[in-house]
């Protein structure tokens, strides 16, 4: 049997292997691991006894749901380039004498039988890079896109799936305060359009430029390549959220395959999925930025800018209600004398007990840009077009004079007097490549804040990760480990499975199985890194963006230090195991009585040093992609000039993340307003002293 995506097949041997994976990875448990998972510490053994009893014996490989929705998600998600290597890896595990390669056997993979399977895997995480990689990549994708797509066991290990509350008077009493937007349909045969203005890109930096250009009297066209979703339309759902606002349905990589990308892709960009975390951007940034000749990020008209978005987004402390997730961060920062402070929230005063709104917030209490900037772009008259891809850029005489783009397979060709670009850091130096520019820095100045995690086990806590307040908490503690402000915070959010078996390395079948009926009484911790040390985006023959990004030495040392500060908390607030994301460490159960003191903690800690992050020894993420159309002083060294001008190209903006001169370190939705509002009233001030010329 063939199994068959679009123009990419899989063949019997590769589906064999895939299926022999999936019995490796979720697998049937023999009596003895049945009866160890029966005194699993965890509040549901009591509560479904039979329903443990069934997810023992429960094999992922004979699910063949799964396996087309596993086979369909790679094609869909990973480029044709990718798909080969993901083939030539399926073709070695299926023959003998390449077999030998991956397993050490002299027998195709699904030919061992589990334990040795298990063996196999297990040996990969402490094998050279290329074989960390690729237990990473195998471990996160299967274990991911089952508990993402699949709510068999659900009710088995305690998790709810979409907020219970979603479709009750919770909801329903605000239905009708949610601002609701018309869109431009373009007919089969194409469109043109003229505008004063384009903005591609309807995010925090998209929203905030439209609704003040529009506001200011500019004719304003926002272009979004993602779609629109009314709150009635959430379902927040793991997997229909994932597909529906998520940039390659949350599975966008970079090039090594070693670090997930997640990016928004839906109207309102990353504020309508993001953590409500809205931080200020520090002052020692401000005077690094300055340094660079940007001076102007010391001004007083940069602290008005900040106080202007925070004051529209509805930025404030004042409601916070830390749900368990931020209590036990606090706790551990307290008892170990550690720094840690409340994340101020986008919540218009709302206490916001929501752990869902990582898939869109369904009650409109968050004040991304659906709610603030989009609204005030729509009332002032700016018009809108969602599930549209921008082409290029159209130049003329060296000025933007408009875009080409494709909306649902027709060409559009849209006039306009000046394009802004506030697409992200990954696709505003995309769209400037396709469009022929030729500075050298485009794409370039890549940083990711590469972010980690450790968990911390409570078995006599119900901390239930994925509800309550979402990011509330914070800890400086190691943001300065070097003395160059180039270290890692310490947050905490909202946990879904997704989230867990993405950054829980996968131990065996038992252990995973053990983990997932835990999933109430876990408590991660996030170790978010400042990267000191960039990458680059590149576009392939199709225009694509590519992710090249590895991590530093420096910057490796930086997340460490923060995996072994989270350690501290966890321990400190009385987790009775704690587990890292890096690959060839064990779980650590800290001694009861002065664990800080005990030589198992002193030897756990050294060998957490001693694995680090780099080359592929941990589980990797990133939320924030910033940098890539670089603002300076001089076009040799930059993209942008300080007021957001593309240097090569008259008329022709960015406005987004990807103008940081550096990584922030810390949650940048309110930095970007602030740089797009700024950005927004420089071409305001310019147009009004050139009409008076």
């Amino acid at each position: 049997m063939l199994f068959e995506t679009d123009s990419f097949k899989f063949n019997d041997e590769q589906i064999k292997v895939i299926k022999a994976l999936c019995g490796t990875l979720i697998a049937k448990l023999d009596d003895l691991e049945t009866e160890a998972l029966l005194k699993t510490k965890a509040s549901v053994i009591k509560k479904h006894p039979s329903k443990i009893l069934e997810f023992s014996k429960f094999d992922l490989s004979e699910n063949e749901d799964f396996i087309e929705v596993l086979t369909d998600k790679l094609v869909k998600s990973f480029p044709q380039d990718k798909l080969v290597q993901i083939n030539l890896i399926l073709n070695f595990f299926a023959k003998s004498s390449t077999s030998l390669l991956l397993t050490g056997c002299f027998k195709p993979f699904y030919e061992l039988d589990r334990k040795q399977r298990e063996v196999v895997l297990q040996k990969w995480t402490k094998s050279f890079k290329f074989y960390r990689n690729l237990f990473s990549n195998l471990t996160i994708l299967f274990n991911a896109i089952y508990w993402i797509n699949f709510d068999r066991y659900f009710e088995t290990i305690g998790y709810p799936g979409p907020d219970p509350e979603a479709n009750g008077e919770k909801f329903s009493s605000k239905i009708n305060l949610f601002p609701t937007y018309e869109f431009i349909q373009v007919p089969p045969e194409g469109l043109e359009l003229q505008f004063d203005v384009i903005v591609i890109g309807s995010g925090a930096g998209g929203g905030v430029v439209s609704a003040q250009l529009a506001k200011a009297g500019y004719n304003v066209l926002v272009i979004e390549k993602g779609k629109y979703y009314h709150q009635n339309e959430l379902s927040l759902k793991q997997a229909e959220s994932l597909n529906n606002l998520y940039e390659s349905g949350g599975l966008l990589f970079n090039e090594d395959k070693n670090i997930c990308i997640h990016s928004a892709s839906t109207f309102g960009g990353g504020t309508t999925i993001n953590f409500c975390a809205s931080l200020k951007l520090q002052h020692f940034v401000r005077e690094e930025w300055a340094a660079k000749g940007l001076t102007y990020f010391l001004s007083d008209e940069f602290n008005k800018s900040m106080e202007a978005v925070e004051k529209r987004m509805g930025v404030s402390s004042d409601a916070i209600i830390h749900n368990e997730n931020n209590k036990i961060l606090i706790e551990g920062c307290k008892k170990f004398g550690y720094h840690y402070s409340n994340i101020p929230q986008n919540t218009a005063g709302s206490h916001h007990q929501c752990g869902w709104c990582l898939f869109g917030c369904k009650y409109g209490e968050k004040q991304g840009s659906l709610m603030t900037w989009l609204k005030d772009a729509r009332d002032a008259g700016a018009k809108f077009i969602d599930n549209c891809y921008v082409e290029n850029i159209l130049i003329k005489n060296r000025k933007a004079v408009g875009v080409k783009a494709i909306f649902n397979g027709n060409r559009i060709l849209i006039h306009s007097k000046k394009v802004i670009i506030s697409c992200g850091a990954i696709h505003s130096p995309a769209l400037l490549m396709r469009s022929c520019l030729k500075n050298a820095n485009i794409g370039k100045n890549l940083y990711l804040h590469p972010l980690t995690m450790v968990t911390g086990f409570f078995p006599d806590r119900e901390v239930n990760p994925y509800s309550g307040s979402m990011m509330t908490s914070v800890s400086d503690v190691v943001e300065n480990v070097d003395g160059d402000h180039y270290g890692a915070k310490i947050e905490t959010a909202t946990f879904h499975p997704l989230y867990l078996v993405g950054f829980l390395p996968w131990k065996s079948a038992l252990n995973h199985k053990q983990r997932m009926l835990q999933i109430n009484h876990l408590s991660p911790m996030l170790i978010i890194s400042r990267d000191k040390n960039p990458g680059r985006i590149t576009i392939d023959s199709n225009g694509r963006p590519r992710i090249h990004y590895s991590i530093s030495k420096h910057d490796s040392k930086s997340i460490v230090e923060g995996i072994i500060a989270g350690i501290n908390i966890l321990i400190s607030a009385g987790a009775k195991t704690v587990m890292t994301a890096q690959l060839a460490i064990e779980e650590f159960e800290p001694a009861e009585k002065d664990p800080f003191n005990d030589p198992g903690y002193k030897q756990y800690i050294e060998n957490v040093r001693k694995i680090g992050v780099e080359e592929n020894a941990s589980n990797i993420g990133s939320a924030h992609q910033m940098g890539t159309c670089k603002m300076g002083i001089n076009p040799k060294t930059s993209v942008v000039n300080p007021k957001g001008k593309v240097w090569e190209v008259d008329n022709l903006y960015v406005a987004d993340s990807s103008v940081f001169p550096t990584s922030v370190g810390i949650n940048p939705m309110i930095t970007i307003c602030s740089v797009a509002y700024s950005i927004a009233n420089f071409i305001i001030r310019d147009d009004m002293l050139k009409s008076k010329i």
